[in-house]
């Protein structure tokens, strides 16, 4: 291979060029804050071929070259090792604001029920007063002159019906109390239930914040690892050219150029691949595992399990989490597979856009898919992702395949179904479509 002592001209204008190298102590300070402040990392320039080559002129600075690219690559390692910490952590903060605000659809959905039972109370015992009221009038009330003058068949008969219409007026006076008492009571429930109502909105604001949050980091790892793994070829290039004392070849000048190069074609083939699987599936006339029934939904828009002949090993609805060890809403229900649910492929249940792909706390790693309309699905507990946050998915197209990541007491697939972000029961959702479990 023909060996080159100077630097293409592109490589020499790529002399100076910086990126910011996080150490070790300040990447976990990434856990506990919003990211790094601007004054807590290290401006490290990149050394240029140039710098490399000029270096092996002298042993004394192609040591300390060689010092310098080693501590390079571990600082690469340690800022990769602190955008994951990061990513969990956002992943960890979307799913707790997506439990606040599920327990706030809860105390909401409570306070209205109790104050729509407390108003219907309250009008029960209005009637009853009302009615009350119309009696004892008919009865001649409490004025004893028109009782004295109508009345001619005795004293007891006049007793009698004197103390009838006492106990009357004061049923009737106990009822417009209680009446009143109802009515105090419908108001400040109906009082708490608005404030409930009212605080709904901001925790749906919070999750939608986190997940954005979560998906931006998720992204931004991604990236970094992308661009990490090309700069990391190319200082090894570098580092090996100092400690083998050799020329630089035409290899080593690309190495780094071509490993980004092939990063890029790995992840478009990714994604072309699984659009091609799914659209095998959908023209499938039948038979594999590939091949999943779907019905159609509103706008012709398909709708199908994520996990074929799939049985519910867990419903939807408030339980006590087994390991939480706290009473919650399930907010999905946990699918298995009769054929073994460990590494089953997981499917899109219906078209839509991946809004996140990533660890997101408890459920593991995790995907969102936003269907249009404000319904998105969710799915939980995978073993590995095949897609990646901003890719169009069609119904059935393979998605992940099903694990035990997160919170999990065994291999399964939690799935969700949310509108406008509130959780509803995917036997119901899916059920109207003629998709059932």
């Amino acid at each position: 291979m023909t060996q080159r002592t100077s630097l293409p001209r592109s490589a020499r204008r790529r002399r100076g060029l910086t990126f910011t190298l996080r150490t070790v102590a300040v990447s976990f300070a990434l856990v506990v804050g919003d990211g790094l402040a601007a004054g807590s990392a290290e401006a490290a320039e990149y050394p240029s071929w140039d710098d490399v080559i000029a270096a092996r002129s002298n042993e004394a600075t192609k040591q300390g070259e060689i010092v310098r690219i080693q501590g390079l690559i571990a600082g690469l390692e340690a800022e990769s090792v602190a955008a994951r910490v990061l990513a969990d952590q956002r992943g960890a903060e979307y799913e707790a604001a997506q439990i606040r605000y599920d327990a706030g659809v809860l105390e909401s959905e409570s306070r209205a029920a109790a104050s729509t039972d407390a108003a219907a109370e309250a009008a029960a015992s209005s009637k009853q007063a009302g009615l009350l009221a119309a009696q004892l009038a008919q009865s001649g009330g409490s004025n004893l002159s028109a009782i004295l003058s109508t009345d001619s068949r005795g004293a007891d008969a006049l007793l009698y019906k004197l103390g009838a219409l006492s106990k009357l007026t004061e049923t009737t006076s106990r009822v417009y109390e209680l009446a009143a008492e109802h009515r105090n009571v419908a108001g400040t429930l109906a009082a708490q239930a608005q404030v409930a109502e009212d605080a709904l909105a901001g925790l749906r604001l919070d999750a939608e914040r986190a997940l954005a949050a979560a998906a931006d980091a998720q992204r931004s790892v991604e990236a970094k690892l992308a661009e990490e793994q090309g700069r990391r070829v190319e200082l090894a290039a570098q580092l090996a050219v100092l400690t083998q004392n050799r020329a630089a070849t035409e290899a080593d000048y690309q190495a780094g150029v071509i490993e980004r190069q092939r990063i890029a074609e790995e992840a478009a083939r990714a994604e072309r691949e699984a659009r091609e699987a799914a659209a095998r599936a959908r023209a499938a006339s039948g038979g594999g595992e590939s091949s999943v029934p779907f019905f159609s939904g509103s706008g012709g828009q398909g709708w199908g399990s994520p996990l074929p002949n799939a049985r519910v090993a867990d419903e939807f609805g408030n339980r006590f989490h087994p390991i939480d060890k706290v009473w919650r809403l399930h907010a999905g229900i946990d699918l298995v597979s009769p054929g073994g649910t460990c590494g089953a492929s997981v499917y899109a249940a219906s078209a839509g856009t991946v809004t996140f792909a990533g660890s997101n706390g408890g459920l593991g790693n995790a995907i969102t898919i936003n269907h249009g309309g404000g319904r998105t699905t969710v799915y939980g507990h995978n073993s590995s992702l095949v897609v990646r946050s901003g890719w169009a998915v069609a119904e059935g197209q393979l998605i992940a395949k099903a694990g035990t990541t997160g919170a999990s007491t065994g291999c399964h697939v939690h799935f969700e179904t949310r509108l406008n972000g509130t959780a509803q029961n995917p036997r119901a959702v899916l059920g109207q479509y003629g998709a059932g479990f």
